[in-house]
């Protein structure tokens, strides 16, 4: 037994090492090309069709990448799709910006596989009680890793298309704990699908939470860039107000994720998103009467969008795995990332037209309105149907796994 728990932590540490490498590419990436687009005078809607082109690519890669991750396994996927991100990366230097959306698109439906992997492999060696945590935890090592990297990106030329070869190299690192560890990664002999309608039907919070979670976090990591060039901050004043959103997500991930194993994540998301709504409305308002201070309200209360938004994934996904089961890993974790990279796909798109109409500040009347909907939704869900209680990290009256639904093997 100490043998298979020692096997098992070796795997978790090979493939949490290996995407903590592939967050820091992924995110000089996602800082590099709207901010590259946006000093080029680009048009903001270009800009959101090119960030929105990685989210459709993740988008296909959700329905594409499972059958590919149960052929060739996990270990073998992770490489094919690390070494798919450091080829994509070195063509942003050769092509015109018009055409980034094709190098996107391919990024999109490697980095689908590869949080195919991750997220299933993670889940499959999690128990239920401690599930939550667990994924707060790999999620506040991403948070680090991605707010490093973005700091990092501000201090370096950002003229300069070396940082696109930083990247390559980044995520041809990432590979190598993967590929060296001796331990299996999980058995995906019978990978079980879950249907988006079973989703729903079980766990209707779960798909709005992803949802949600995609089309806010899809403009706060891909649009924000171009959202502070646009607002008249220089180059270093943007990078911070990126880095200073996914702080906010770091510094509250912990306590969202705890919270997912104790409280009715229903209640969770209620809160967490009607202060989003609050904020986003309060910051347009400040910003249209151009208030002293600004700036600091700015960046305090964008990192306070980003603290009650972007880790409402860890409570839908913990949602999701307490009504739906364990047993259903690979197949339910690509559903909670199609969810998560439909919002992606969706959301750069929407902000950057708002943008396109009513200027910057477009995009926070985009995320009052959103949030608001959302708010409504989970209310009306909560006073229609209670939250059962909890139990040492379980819901009473719900059963790990749901016997009765109708699975399909692919």
């Amino acid at each position: 037994m100490t043998t298979a728990r020692g096997g098992s932590v070796a795997a978790l540490g090979a493939i949490v090492t290996g995407a903590l490498m592939l967050q820091v590419a992924g995110t000089i990436v996602n800082v590099l090309v709207p901010l590259r687009m946006a000093v080029a005078n680009q048009p903001p809607l270009l800009i959101g069709l090119v960030a929105s082109a990685y989210s459709l690519g993740f988008l296909l890669g959700c329905f594409t990448m499972p059958s590919l991750v149960r052929r060739i396994g996990h270990i073998r996927g992770f490489a094919v799709f690390a070494a798919l991100q450091a080829v994509f990366t070195l063509s942003f230097p050769l092509l015109p910006e018009a055409w980034w959306g094709a190098s996107r698109l391919v990024m999109g439906l490697a980095a689908a596989g590869h949080g195919i992997c991750i997220e299933s492999w993670i889940s499959g060696q999690a128990s239920g009680a401690k599930r939550g945590r667990i994924f707060g935890m790999y999620q506040i090592l991403n948070r680090v890793a991605m707010i490093g990297s973005q700091i990092g990106v501000g201090y370096l030329a950002i003229q300069s298309h070396d940082v696109f070869l930083y990247a390559s190299m980044a995520f041809s690192i990432a590979l190598i704990p993967v590929a060296l560890t001796r331990a299996r990664g999980p058995e995906s002999n019978d990978v079980v699908s879950v249907g988006l309608r079973t989703l729903w039907q079980h766990a209707p919070a779960a798909v709005v939470g992803c949802l949600y979670v995609g089309l806010v976090s899809g403009p706060l990591t891909s649009v924000i860039p171009a959202y502070g060039i646009l607002s008249g901050l220089d180059q270093k004043a943007t990078i911070l107000l990126t880095a200073g959103i996914q702080l906010g997500a770091l510094l509250m991930q912990w306590p969202m994720s705890l919270l997912a194993d104790r409280v009715a994540s229903r209640l969770i998301m209620l809160i967490a998103v009607s202060i989003v709504a609050v904020a986003a409305a309060l910051l347009a308002t400040l910003l249209n009467l151009d208030v002293a201070q600004s700036r600091i309200w700015l960046f305090g209360l964008f990192a306070l969008i980003g603290g009650c938004s972007v880790p409402l994934y860890t409570v839908a996904v913990t949602h999701a795995y307490f009504r739906i089961g364990r047993d259903q890993a690979v197949g339910l974790s690509a559903q909670l990332l199609f969810l998560w990279g439909a919002g992606s796909a969706l959301g750069p798109v929407a902000a950057t037209a708002m943008m396109q109409l009513f200027g910057p500040q477009g995009m926070l009347g985009y995320i009052m309105m959103l949030s608001l909907f959302v708010a409504i939704y989970i209310a009306l869900r909560i006073s229609r149907k209670p939250s059962p209680a909890f139990v040492e990290g379980e819901p009473v009256g719900i059963a790990p796994t749901i016997p009765d639904i109708e699975m399909t093997k692919r």
